[in-house]
C-alpha cells in the first residue's frame, strides 16, 4: 500500500478525517483553562424517593471529546460532547433509551458549566431549559435547572440537586437490556439483516499497520458507538436514528479535533455511509462507504464517489476486515 493510498484509507475509515493540524486546541485544553476539569468522573445523587442518579463524564479521542452517560432508574442516555472549532462552540449530542436524540450547547459563566437545550416531553411539548453545574467542594457538584428566556437563564432555578463524586466507577449501561416501545435503531438494523456489523474488526495494511474498527450497541439499542484506531489516529462516533427524518445519522470526533456528520442507509444487504470529505487544501468531495458481509468472520469496506447522492459505478478502493473474538 503506497503512502497516498494509506492516507486515503485513514481518511475514509475515520469518516472524513479533517484538515485541522495536530496542534489544534482540544476541548480538554479549553475545559482545563476554564477551570472545569473537576467535572470529569462519575457522580451520584439520590432523589427524595430514594432513586439514584448516576452521571459520568470521561475523556475520549485524546481530549477532543467527552463521552457522557446518565442513568435514572431504567432510563439511560449516552452522549458525546465536542468542540465546533469554526464557531468555538461546544455542543453535545445525546441519545436516550426512548430513542430521543437531543442537541445541546455548552458555555461557561462565572466558573459554572451551563448546558442549554430544548426538552420534549411525552406529549411532544418542547421547553427551552438551562442546566447549571457548579462545584461546591472537591467531592460535591450542584446541578440546577432553569428556564430560558431569549436564550438567557431565568432569575431562579426550578430545581437543584447535589451530586457526590464516586471514587470507584459503577457500570452504567447493560449490554443485555432490551429496547421497549419505540422502534429502535437495533430493530431496524436487524430487520435489514445488518446485525453482523456489530463487533470489533481488524485489517492490516501492506506495511503491517493495523486498523481497528468497532461497532457496539448502547442505550438499549437506540444508538451505536463506533470507534476507529490506526496508529496514533483515532475517532469516536455515535450513530442514531433521527426519528423525524427516519434516517440513520452519525456524529464523529477524531483525534485532530475534526467533527464529521454522515448519514446511513441500507441497500442490497449492504450498509452505506454517505459523507463529505475535505482534504488538506479545503477541497470537498462527497463519498460513499459500503460495508458488506463476505462471510461470518469477514467484512469488506469499499469507497465510492457520489454522483447526485448515488454511488459511482465502481469503487476506488476496498479492504477486508476480520472479526476479533475479543
Amino acid at each position: 500500500m503506497n503512502k497516498c493510498t494509506k492516507s486515503l484509507v485513514v481518511m475514509i475509515l475515520l469518516v472524513a478525517m479533517g484538515t485541522m493540524a495536530i496542534g489544534q486546541e482540544s476541548l480538554k485544553d479549553i475545559v482545563e483553562q476554564e477551570g472545569l476539569a473537576w467535572m470529569v468522573g462519575q457522580w451520584k445523587a439520590t432523589m427524595d424517593d430514594g432513586q439514584e442518579i448516576l452521571l459520568t463524564y470521561r475523556w475520549a479521542v485524546k481530549g477532543h471529546a467527552i463521552v457522557s452517560n446518565l442513568k435514572v432508574g431504567d432510563n439511560l442516555s449516552q452522549g458525546i460532547i465536542y468542540l465546533v472549532a469554526d464557531e468555538q462552540q461546544a455542543r453535545q449530542l445525546t441519545v436516550d433509551s426512548r430513542g430521543q436524540a437531543t442537541v445541546a450547547t455548552w458555555e461557561v459563566q462565572d466558573g459554572k458549566a451551563i448546558t442549554k437545550t430544548k426538552m420534549t416531553d411525552e406529549y411532544g411539548q418542547t421547553t427551552d431549559i438551562g442546566v447549571v453545574s457548579s462545584r461546591i467542594d472537591a467531592s460535591t457538584m450542584n446541578v440546577a435547572f432553569y428556564g430560558l428566556e431569549n436564550g438567557e437563564l431565568s432569575d431562579n432555578s426550578s430545581f437543584d440537586i447535589d451530586f457526590k463524586k464516586q471514587k470507584k466507577m459503577e457500570p452504567l449501561l447493560s449490554k443485555t437490556e432490551a429496547s421497549t416501545g419505540q422502534e429502535s435503531l437495533k430493530d431496524i438494523v436487524e430487520q435489514q439483516g445488518l446485525a453482523w456489523m456489530v463487533g470489533r474488526w481488524k485489517a492490516t495494511t501492506d506495511d503491517g499497520t493495523e486498523i481497528l474498527l468497532s461497532y457496539q450497541w448502547t442505550v438499549k439499542g437506540h444508538a451505536m458507538i463506533s470507534s476507529f484506531k490506526m496508529g496514533e489516529r483515532e475517532s469516536l462516533g455515535i450513530i442514531y436514528l433521527d426519528l423525524d427524518a427516519q434516517q440513520g445519522k452519525q456524529i464523529s470526533v477524531d483525534s485532530r479535533a475534526q467533527v464529521t456528520k454522515a448519514t446511513w442507509e441500507a441497500e442490497y444487504g449492504k450498509a452505506i455511509s454517505k459523507t463529505k470529505m475535505t482534504d488538506e487544501y479545503g477541497e470537498a468531495t462527497d463519498v460513499g462507504i459500503t460495508y458488506s458481509k463476505v462471510d461470518d468472520s469477514t467484512i469488506k469496506v469499499a469507497i465510492y464517489g457520489l454522483e447526485n447522492g448515488e454511488l459511482s459505478d465502481s469503487s476506488s478502493f476496498d479492504i477486508d476486515f476480520k472479526k476479533e473474538k475479543k
